[in-house]
């Protein structure tokens, strides 16, 4: 999203109300803990939690990163910060 106000006090503060009301969302998700690992659960369990928040964490970071420190090095930042995205599956023997 991309949205584009008038400097003022008021916009600032709804900017990062909406903010810190879209991270809060977020953070809700990865630490309930119906998304957590379970001791015992298959492996992919927590390949699939993992997956989903590193997808997250880095489609969160891109643009802001892009926008403060150009498409490249933004890009390469929001990578480090999300970690290692996944190889895709292939199946088979692998």
């Amino acid at each position: 999203m991309d949205v584009i106000l008038p400097l003022s006090d008021k916009n600032v503060e709804a900017i990062v109300a909406t903010r810190e009301k879209a991270a809060n969302y977020w953070l809700g998700w990865a630490l309930d803990n119906s998304h957590a690992h379970r001791p015992g659960a298959p492996i992919n369990s927590q390949y699939v939690y993992d997956s989903k928040y590193k997808i997250n964490a880095y489609s969160a970071l891109l643009s802001v990163y892009v926008d403060m420190f150009g498409k490249e090095d933004g890009a390469k930042l929001a990578a480090a910060d999300s970690g290692p995205l996944d190889e895709a599956y292939v199946g088979g023997g692998s």
